[in-house]
């Protein structure tokens, strides 16, 4: 049994048993129940009530007799389906999510992101909220290049775009205006050792004086601290415009 097709048909809906007999039953073409069992791996106790599910789901069909055959509907209908109904239950869920309303002591402020794709998309959050003005200070060429189409196309018309950099000459290439971090302040932003692991600042985002981002790598792991407190952001803002 194929464990890739298997994993794949899991991540469309189906349980595993259920993935197991359909991916028996299209490699078969018709079988009996025993047979799905025998190739499948799906218990014999089982085998019954996850074929009468695959009937009843649309996804097989068969013939009464002694034994009964079934077979497989074909699969290009069958994963359009599955494909089907996981976006609908999808676009349900977050419907369902975003008008759910708990009891709540208070919103915590500050937030840790440590997966990159968690960190992509508060990068994105930040930008799409930020109203008057966005204020970037970015140390790392990498991260403007992956998120310059986002500037491009995520900022709001008429907010004011700050970009400040440590060394001009490592972003010539991105057709932004830029600042440039006055000389005598490296000791703020530099990179720190502390046992044995380097700190390395990568970028800075401030929207409104309202809440930030900071990027951080820590060794070889990137963290971003996420706040949202106006007081924290407004002093950032403040050291920053100090640095130009």
């Amino acid at each position: 049994m194929n464990v890739d097709i298997v994993d794949g048909l899991r991540k469309l809906g189906l349980t595993e048993y259920e993935a197991r007999s359909y991916a028996a039953l299209v490699g078969l073409g018709e079988a009996t129940a025993r047979e799905v069992h025998e190739t499948s791996g799906v218990p014999r106790t089982r085998v019954y009530d996850i074929l009468k599910d695959l009937t009843e789901k649309g996804f097989a069909e068969f013939v009464q007799g002694s034994p009964t055959y079934y077979r497989a509907i074909e699969p290009e209908r069958v994963i359009e389906r599955l494909k089907d109904e996981l976006l609908e239950a999808a676009d349900r869920s977050a419907d369902e999510l975003k008008n759910l309303t708990l009891d709540s002591p208070g919103s915590t402020p500050v937030w840790c992101v440590r997966n990159e794709w968690g960190i992509k998309n508060r990068v994105r959050d930040i930008m799409k909220r930020a109203d008057g003005e966005l204020l970037i200070f970015c140390r790392s060429p990498d991260f403007l290049r992956e998120h310059r189409p986002d500037l491009l196309s995520e900022l709001k018309r008429g907010c004011n775009l700050v970009l400040i950099v440590d060394k001009m000459a490592k972003f010539d290439e991105f057709g932004f205006d830029l600042q440039e971090i006055g000389g005598g302040f490296e000791e703020i932003y530099k990179d720190v050792m502390v046992d044995g692991v380097n700190y390395s600042l990568e970028c800075m985002m401030i929207a409104d004086g309202k809440e930030s981002i900071v990027i951080t790598r820590i060794g070889d792991e990137k963290m971003a601290v996420v706040v949202k407190l106006p007081v924290v952001s407004a002093l950032q803002k403040g050291v920053l415009e100090h640095l130009v």
